[in-house]
């Protein structure tokens, strides 16, 4: 039996419509993932973003400070607080 293909709700540029933030808090999670194109990536707070903000509204907006690069992925952060497994946004070096 064939699979039926599930449509995605997308942007008007074609990018996929992804959660809110509120979405992503009801499930205990604070942080994004933020990923550039070119591999860079950054762990933020999600505070600052309000509950109906939509994580695929705010893709546009970040230039990735390594290439230049604008719009990015922007993840629920699931491993947030977990050491071993969350990504270092900033790492303080040692003089």
């Amino acid at each position: 039996m064939p699979r039926t293909k599930r449509h995605t709700p997308t942007h008007a540029d074609g990018r996929p419509l992804k959660i809110t933030f509120a979405d992503m808090r009801s499930m205990g999670v604070r942080g994004v993932l933020v990923y550039c194109h070119c591999g860079r990536h950054v762990a933020l707070d999600a505070d600052r973003w309000p509950n109906e903000v939509r994580l695929s509204d705010i893709e546009p907006q970040f230039v990735c400070q390594g290439c230049g690069s604008r719009g990015a992925d922007v993840r629920p952060d699931f491993d947030r607080g977990n050491p071993r497994l969350a990504i270092i946004g900033l790492k303080e070096t040692a003089n």
